[in-house]
């Protein structure tokens, strides 16, 4: 898997406190979170066995390349839509 999204209103913290974790164990290399209520995406990468090294937080006019398709930019706002 070169990409997971999770997508979270209501579950956000059990995303964020359970799954997120889970994904970092088992080498999923980049996990975005899109956060609906807060309106920003999560940009999780560098997994390790106690969760991601690295966390970016997003708004609208960010823009964003997932790790595996750097050539690929992506408006935050068409993702928060």
């Amino acid at each position: 898997m070169l990409l997971l999204v999770e997508v979270a209103d209501s579950s956000i913290g059990f995303d964020r406190g359970t799954k997120l974790p889970l994904y970092a164990r088992c080498g999923i290399p980049e996990a975005w979170l899109v956060d609906v209520v807060k309106r920003t995406l999560e940009v999780h990468r560098e997994p390790s066995r106690d969760g991601y090294r690295q966390v970016r937080r997003l708004r609208d006019g960010d823009r964003i390349a997932p790790l595996a398709f750097p050539d690929f930019e992506i408006a935050v706002e068409s993702i928060l839509a």
